[in-house]
């Protein structure tokens, strides 16, 4: 077997393609005909696998450009992938992008980097049955179709679990979660996920399931959140794989407390003032600036860009993301909406490595809204996107994004990617370790008192999924 292994490389190395295939075919026959039948048919077995693997390829990078033409079919522009490729994730395949052989280089080199295991999975409800496609480092790609779970009916289960959990009802009926999960999830979990200690999942996902909470799918014992790190992606080629520890960042921290047509979002403030002293606990190298109220216009980002780069950019405003073309949806700055058709004008220097939207609210069961939620941190240029997919309560945000800077900035022995932030953050409200007790905000870390207009009185639980499995990182979760 060594010997063969080092004749194939001098035929790969010396001779040309043409003469590479007909020499190739040459000892292939030639092997078939002096084995054992035993060593035949492994031989055979190896043949086929390897021919699969090949026309699964072929087929993840179709489906990979059908992802690409949909986001720029929605956003009305050419999508320039170049930027997702950075400078030090090089690769060897000659193939053209979304093959396996480059996503699984490109896994492999930021778990390296990140200390992660991931895989990526495609989740693309069709017609007469779902589709799942996974892949991980190793290169190997694993396609589950299932027929008995044609578009109407993921797509109605989808929009009855979204609906279930804002109806905020406890104990909380796990028949939808479980259902779900045995889905999408279980067709991988024993065979791939648990045996290569799969612990971070990039959901690329299909019309229909991407506004699903993942996070709160249940699998008998525990919510998936408590077993992975999930985030979604618009397509493996539109992301930027590079990992980056947050050392030291500087931070634009902008929000508003009353709209003239938006409901007030009264926590706001204690919410940039927490963002805020996050980053100064960290180190006095850190640099924020928050911008309230009067001085949260869309002129004044726009002349802190030009003066600076950021690499949080955290926006505590209504996010809202409409059916209907990109101009629909928009972020609420003080005087004026930002739609998402205009967001890739913005002018950084050079993109954020995080946006953070508080207060989002996304139209479920649109594919047009969906679109403009799963495609929020390529449109805006960011390398990625903390949203959430409905609008949680502004004590619930408070509570969820105050935790979240305490694991990313804050916890510098570990060195946390972003998505493991939040997981962390997740689970600890899942816990009940993070909550709300006459006027305080109750974390592992101490107390924060709240402002007395607030009179929240009693004990606030924060353990439904409501409270946390709404929030999602978008597109790179390293």
């Amino acid at each position: 077997m060594k010997t063969l292994k080092t004749l194939l490389k001098f035929i790969k190395n010396n001779l040309s393609s043409s003469y590479r295939k007909i020499t190739i075919l040459f000892i292939f026959t030639l092997l078939l005909v002096i084995a054992t039948p035993q060593t035949r048919q492994i031989i055979q077995a190896k043949a086929i696998n390897g021919i699969e693997q090949r026309i699964k390829s072929q087929k993840m990078g179709i489906m990979e450009n059908n992802f690409r033409n949909e986001y720029e079919e929605y956003f009305g522009r050419v999508i320039n992938t170049e930027q997702f490729n950075p400078a030090n994730i090089r690769i060897t395949s000659s193939h053209n992008s979304g093959n396996a052989s480059e996503i699984a280089q490109k896994i492999a080199i930021a778990d390296r980097l990140a200390q992660t295991k991931s895989a990526v999975m495609w989740v693309v409800p069709e017609k007469e049955y779902l589709h799942l496609v996974l892949i991980t480092s190793r290169g190997i790609i694993t396609v589950r179709d299932l027929y008995e779970v044609p578009f109407d009916t993921i797509n109605q289960t989808v929009i009855d679990f979204y609906q279930q959990i804002n109806e905020l009802e406890t104990p909380f009926d796990l028949t939808l979660s479980q259902k779900l999960h045995q889905w999408i999830i279980s067709p991988f979990e024993k065979e791939i996920l648990e045996p290569e200690k799969i612990d971070n999942i990039l959901f690329c996902l299909g019309e229909g399931v991407r506004l699903l909470p993942f996070g709160a799918l249940y699998d008998g014992e525990r919510f998936l959140v408590q077993k992975y790190n999930l985030s979604r992606i618009p397509a493996f080629d539109l992301i930027n794989p590079e990992y980056k520890p947050l050392e030291n960042p500087t931070v634009l921290a902008m929000g508003a407390s009353n709209f003239t047509d938006n409901t007030p979002l009264p926590g706001v403030l204690i919410e940039l003032q927490e963002v805020a002293q996050k980053i100064q606990q960290r180190s006095s190298q850190n640099q924020e600036e928050i911008l309230f109220n009067q001085e949260f216009t869309l002129a004044n980002m726009q002349q802190r860009l030009k003066e600076k780069p950021f690499e949080i950019i955290h926006l505590a405003t209504h996010a809202d993301f409409k059916p209907g073309s990109p101009n629909n949806s928009y972020i609420q700055f003080w005087d004026k909406k930002l739609t998402l058709d205009k967001m890739y004008e913005l002018p950084w220097q050079t993109p954020p490595d995080l946006l953070i939207l508080s207060a989002c609210n996304t139209a479920v069961g649109d594919n047009n809204s969906e679109l403009g939620f799963t495609g929020i941190a390529l449109q805006s240029g960011v390398k990625s996107a903390l949203g959430s997919l409905w609008y949680v309560s502004d004590l619930g945000t408070l509570a969820l994004i105050t935790e979240f800077y305490e694991q990313l900035i804050n916890q510098p022995e570990k060195n946390p990617t972003k998505v493991q932030a939040l997981t962390k953050a997740q689970n600890l409200l899942l816990e009940g370790k993070v909550y709300f007790e006459d006027n305080r905000l109750i974390t592992p870390e101490g107390e924060i008192y709240l402002p007395d207009n607030l009179k929240l009185k009693g004990k606030l639980d924060l353990s439904h999924p409501f409270y946390w499995s709404a929030f999602t990182l978008i597109s790179s979760p390293w």
